[in-house]
């Protein structure tokens, strides 16, 4: 999912009609866009940026971990958090030479009955995106649609518009439940002509 699509897809859904008009304009720069845009726009596309991050999040906490390993080294039963490429949120599993190691979280490492190198398993949160970043998601799920309802929602309750967020936040959590399941995946059979 490219994070412009969902961004846009939100300033659609939130009718901020000059903002859509200034975002598919000719001469916007989605990775130079605070010169591309007035201040006016700018305001509104930043407070879009800021709410599609905070989406990301929730998903990333959600239905949707961003799940990575990493070999790293265990000094005197000790791995450092630090050595993780990105920011950790949750360790899942920990194995060296074939086996699965008991392990306990702290606030700055995970300790491990072992020395040596050690295969990591963890959760991580998303990177803050920009507009012309893709989102830390490989595939189509989540999707734009999605994202953009998440959006939608945060937008609404940073602007007190509360119904209104009440009932981005019901289509949030739909989609987010159909797309979980897996059933945006599903195909039509050819139909058979006798």
């Amino acid at each position: 999912m490219k994070i412009f699509d969902a961004v846009y897809t939100a300033a659609v859904f939130l009718r901020l009609d000059e903002l859509c008009s200034a975002l598919s304009a000719d001469g916007f720069d989605k990775n130079d866009w605070r010169a591309s845009l007035d201040a006016d726009n700018a305001r509104e596309l930043d407070m879009l940026l800021r709410c599609c991050n905070l989406t990301l999040g929730e998903l990333a906490e959600g239905d949707f971990p961003l799940k990575t390993k990493i070999r790293v080294k265990a000094e005197n039963g000790r791995i450092d958090y630090a050595a993780f490429s990105e920011k950790a949120t949750d360790i899942l599993a920990v194995e060296a030479s074939g086996a699965t190691l008991p392990f306990q979280s702290f606030f700055d490492c995970v300790t491990v009955p072992y020395n040596g190198e050690c295969t990591v398993t963890y959760t991580f949160a998303p990177p803050r995106a920009d507009l012309g970043d893709y989102s830390p998601y490989a595939g189509n799920k989540p999707s734009a649609r999605l994202a953009a309802y998440g959006i939608a929602r945060e937008y609404c309750l940073i602007n007190g518009m509360t119904d209104d967020a009440a009932m981005w936040d019901g289509r949030f959590a739909a989609a987010a439940t159909e797309e979980a399941r897996g059933r945006g995946d599903k195909k039509v059979r050819a139909r058979k002509w006798r």
